[in-house]
């Protein structure tokens, strides 16, 4: 994975950087290395290096293939048993022998895989490979926590925020641990958009009513400063935890978004405007965030964040346009944040190619 470091670090080499693109791009056209997942018993590092050139695929060549790619190693996981891990390691000797260190590697592989199965299908429109309601793999904990048994997503989404007295006690897991719960909430408010194209009505509203139950419980059963978007200095927070903390915000304040615009396309004109002012609030929050966010860690952090700054600025530019009352002052911050929110996502399309393909995009209907 050297070729993929130094492709996005920019890594000074001799030439002109062709020898890197023809490593990836023989990587990334090998199938060499997905026949070795077909096997009784794939390997780890494998396993490991097929999450990795499709999580690279999709953020640096987006389009069908790499779509697929993520696809197929979501349903490699299955066939080896990666979702059902604490079964499996009960059922198979070969999986009895595994030790503990490596089965944490594979947690950890698992709920990787999880996250980029929720950002590659919410961005598709499509639906989930994986079904959160069968999953019985825990999340990864230190050695030395005293949690007596491991951390199971719920079956049902409702129970999220009962997880976080045991996540809390593990500071070296927390922010992992934590942006998981996030990502299951924000893989049901995909869910309730998916489902307001197709049905209408008190069901759909209803479902949103359901969901944004689930996420208030979270956000205030969360530790507290979670949301504050600036960095935690009295707790000794560091910048590197600080922009992940900052992360599992966006996704709660993504799935807030998703679920008020679910909303705001239900509602009669009696109710439409008081949910359309919601979008705008979420919008300025997630502005708030971009604020506060350090681009020196821009590759520390999943680049999947870019579909987060890119839809807020589609709802901005919507209230912008659709407001031509709108008082001064306010049209002002608008501009501001979106001035904001350009800023950061070309600060990833300096790095990956989606970014940029998602900042041209924005830029078009300025420029026209």
């Amino acid at each position: 994975m050297a070729i993929i470091t130094a492709k996005l670090t920019h890594f000074a080499v001799s030439d002109d950087g062709s020898n890197l693109d023809a490593g990836l791009d023989s990587l990334l056209s090998s199938s060499l290395l997905e026949d070795n997942l077909t096997g009784d018993a794939p390997s780890l590092d494998q396993f490991r290096k097929a999450y990795i050139l499709a999580l690279y695929e999709f953020h640096q060549f987006p389009g069908h293939q790499s779509w697929l790619r993520i696809g197929r190693v979501t349903r490699m996981a299955y066939r080896i048993g990666l979702d059902r891990l604490e079964q499996v390691r009960a059922l198979y000797p070969d999986w009895s022998i595994v030790s503990e260190e490596d089965t944490q590697e594979w947690r950890a592989l698992w709920w990787r895989i999880y996250r980029l199965d929720t950002y590659s299908n919410i961005a598709s429109g499509t639906p989930y490979l994986i079904d959160d309601a069968v999953i019985n793999t825990f999340f990864c904990l230190s050695e030395t926590n005293s949690v007596s048994q491991g951390i199971l997503l719920p079956p049902n989404s409702a129970g999220l925020s009962e997880l976080l007295p045991a996540i809390t006690s593990d500071p070296e897991t927390l922010l992992n641990n934590i942006y998981n719960i996030t990502i299951a909430t924000m893989r049901q408010a995909g869910l309730v958009t998916r489902m307001h194209m197709l049905r209408r009505g008190a069901e759909i509203l209803a479902h949103v009513a359901d969901v944004e139950r689930q996420l208030t419980t979270l956000r205030l059963a969360l530790p507290p400063g979670w949301l504050n978007p600036r960095r935690n200095a009295f707790s000794n927070e560091t910048p590197v935890d600080h922009n992940a903390r900052l992360i599992t915000v966006y996704l709660l304040r993504m799935a807030q978004l998703l679920l008020s615009v679910a909303e705001c396309s239900q509602r009669g004109a009696d109710d439409w405007l008081s949910s359309w002012q919601r979008v705008l609030e979420m919008c300025q929050d997630i502005a708030a965030l971009a604020g506060q966010w350090d681009s020196a860690f821009c590759l520390t952090v999943d680049p999947a964040i870019t579909f987060t700054i890119f839809t807020t600025l589609i709802f901005f530019d919507l209230h912008r346009k659709s407001g031509p009352a709108l008082e001064g002052s306010l049209r002002s911050n608008i501009d501001h944040d979106i001035t904001v929110l350009h800023l950061q996502l070309r600060h990833f399309g300096t790095i990956w190619t989606q970014a940029r393909l998602l900042t041209c995009k924005m830029l078009r209907p300025t420029l026209a």
